[in-house]
């Protein structure tokens, strides 16, 4: 029964490790700018359950005072990188649906994953139960925030894959509620919720690279006839013009404003001017909307 935790864990590790490679391909050919922050955060998440599984099998090859020493190591590189991941999710989760979080949310973000260190390290020197419940109630506000925005903007995503996303995330989480409550009743599941919840997650990610990359791989195949008549249609659905369509090419591709100056040999104040004149016309805020809004037209 021990070893059941590290069994599944190296499973997880397994899973989101194939993750961070679809990650890293999709990264290539996908037209969202976010596709980068889905690479460090896989990553993250590898480094998590990597030093989690490096717990579980200290715990079962050491003994003594070995045992307690990478016991306490592994537990604070694991709050470390918890909290990055929990940090991260709601910057993630809004970039994901294009809608930029304000002033207090990001605030909030912030202080939520101070106050989870705090206790977390609280909980690994004094293992009170309190902490550990507190633990979980942090993490269930963090997802529990990502899945209520991810609902509510799901609908007026455009990319069905990520819809789809959205709500298997959805699903997913109120699956695993009852995972997620019985360690803040009983601690001695807390080394099992860890690793089977990971690899719920872990396993939606897989499925949603999988089914990005064969998508994306579908549109590359498509003749460059086709995409320029999907082009023009999209410059005559929103009256852009040759140049502003210049500019939108370069803002897919990640260049800065005075990037794009420099490649279109043009002044930053006229490549400011193009970008608020293409937001005016397609009625969005910013260069993510702009992307999802524009992605159909395979730009």
């Amino acid at each position: 029964m021990e070893a059941v935790p590290l069994l599944l864990s190296l499973i997880a590790l397994a899973i989101v490790s194939m993750d961070l490679a679809l990650a890293i391909v999709w990264n290539r050919s996908a037209r969202y700018t976010w596709s980068r922050t889905c690479v460090v955060f896989t990553a993250t998440l590898l480094g998590a359950v990597v030093v989690f599984a490096l717990d579980q099998y200290s715990y079962l090859a050491f003994s003594g005072t070995v045992r307690y020493v990478l016991h306490y190591v592994w537990e604070l590189l694991l709050v470390a990188d918890s909290a990055f991941i929990l940090g991260m999710l709601p910057f993630f989760a809004s970039w994901i649906i294009a809608r930029p979080m304000a002033g207090y949310e990001k605030a909030l973000a912030i202080a939520f994953a101070l106050l989870y260190v705090a206790d977390s390290i609280a909980w690994i020197f004094v293992p009170m139960q309190i902490f550990s419940i507190l633990q979980y109630v942090i993490w269930m506000i963090f997802v529990t925030y990502c899945i209520v925005i991810m609902s509510r903007v799901r609908d007026t995503i455009d990319d069905k894959s990520v819809r789809t996303m959205c709500k298997t995330l959805a699903i997913i989480s109120l699956a695993m509620l009852p995972v997620i409550i019985l360690p803040m009743l009983f601690s001695q599941f807390r080394e099992l919720s860890i690793p089977i919840v990971s690899l719920a997650y872990t396993i939606a990610i897989l499925v949603f690279l999988f089914i990005a990359i064969s998508r994306s791989e579908k549109k590359t195949e498509a003749s460059p006839e086709s995409k320029e008549i999907s082009f023009a249609k999209a410059m005559d659905r929103y009256h852009i013009t040759e140049r502003e369509a210049d500019v939108v090419r370069l803002i897919k591709k990640g260049l800065t404003n005075k990037e794009i100056a420099s490649e279109l040999d043009i002044s930053v104040n006229t490549v400011n001017n193009h970008i608020a004149n293409i937001f005016a016309k397609t009625e969005v805020r910013s260069r993510i909307d702009l992307l999802n809004l524009l992605q159909e037209a395979s730009w």
